[in-house]
């Protein structure tokens, strides 16, 4: 398979390389038959353009081919790889093809200004999400595979505030996309969300936004809060702390806190809970809200009669006979 790969490719450029010398010599020994002569600056423009044009299709080929090459490998990886070597390469035979052609100064010059004026404006944003993209490869400011979250305001993001218990565990919400970077590409970069969906973001919105990269490269630990909500007629505050941590044994308990009070009845309990990096946070999270659930409805069974009359205002008789 890989054989193949490199012969098609190989092919490919030799398959290219006929072409560009074929055009060049039909322009310079055939086209005076047909009436047309064209002189040696404009034989050196004509071989500029031909070497910009199929330098840049062949180092397309050869991108494409070590994105295919490596994928295997490197999984998402490759097309980082794959759009470096592009980037590097189109710009060197840009630079090539313009130091070759020998055109007048005066004509170089008119031609460049006018030239520079409508592709200035007319590729602004082109150009701007090229060198943004240059940028982001080679300060890998985020990299392929990198677990991040978008937060720019170009990306219109609305964290949702009802119902009111909605965000009623997390301290913090960064209010953004959140997604794995399969692809830096020359001008936008995609993510694949956390939906499944994929998000194409312009490489100079990337380049100005902030990222939360959940990827660990500085960090020792990961933090999540827990919290739970308990009715103080159940509970004893001064054994409270002591309790939670032998519920949740087993896991890494930094800190009880009572929150606050979300009425006369109830206390807000938040646990934290530091996670090893590349441990998954989402199931630590979800066992210890389990097992704090359980240790609430534990509380309230065994003490069932002053929950029923303190918290739910119901068989008093009942609780007032048993005091």
């Amino acid at each position: 398979m890989k054989r193949r790969l490199v012969a098609v490719t190989l092919s490919k450029l030799v398959l290219i390389g006929i072409i560009s010398v074929n055009l060049y010599y039909f322009a310079k020994l055939f086209l005076p038959l047909f009436g047309i002569v064209l002189d040696e600056e404009q034989l050196n423009l004509v071989k500029s353009l031909i070497i910009a044009v199929a330098g840049s299709i062949a180092i397309n080929t050869v991108g494409n081919s070590i994105i295919v090459y490596l994928r295997d490998r490197v999984k998402e990886k490759a097309y980082a790889v794959g759009n470096v070597v592009k980037v590097i390469g189109i710009l060197a035979v840009l630079l090539f093809a313009i130091s070759i052609s020998r055109l007048g100064a005066e004509l170089a010059l008119l031609g460049g200004t006018v030239t520079g004026l409508v592709l200035g404006l007319a590729l602004q944003p082109v150009l701007g999400n090229l060198f943004a993209g240059i940028i982001i490869l080679t300060t890998r400011f985020v990299e392929v595979g990198d677990m991040v979250r978008i937060v720019a305001s170009q990306i219109p993001y609305d964290v949702a505030s009802l119902p009111s218990y909605k965000y009623f565990s997390p301290d913090y919400v960064a209010p953004g996309y959140k997604g794995r970077v399969v692809e830096i590409g020359l001008i936008y970069t995609t993510l694949i969300l956390d939906t499944g969906y994929e998000l194409k973001v312009p490489n100079m919105v990337l380049l100005s936004s902030g990222v939360v990269d959940y990827t660990p490269k500085w960090s020792e630990k990961q933090v999540v809060l827990v919290r739970v909500e308990l009715p103080l007629s159940v509970i004893d505050l001064d054994k409270l702390e002591e309790e939670i941590r032998k519920a949740l044994e087993g896991l890494n308990v930094v800190a009880v806190d009572y929150t606050e009070q979300s009425d006369k009845d109830f206390v807000i309990v938040r646990v934290k809970l530091e996670i090893p990096p590349g441990e998954n946070w989402r199931v630590v999270k979800s066992e210890a809200l389990k097992r704090l659930l359980k240790y609430r409805d534990e509380k309230i069974r065994q003490n069932l009669p002053r929950y029923l009359c303190l918290t739910r205002g119901v068989e008093c008789a009942r609780y007032l006979t048993q005091t």
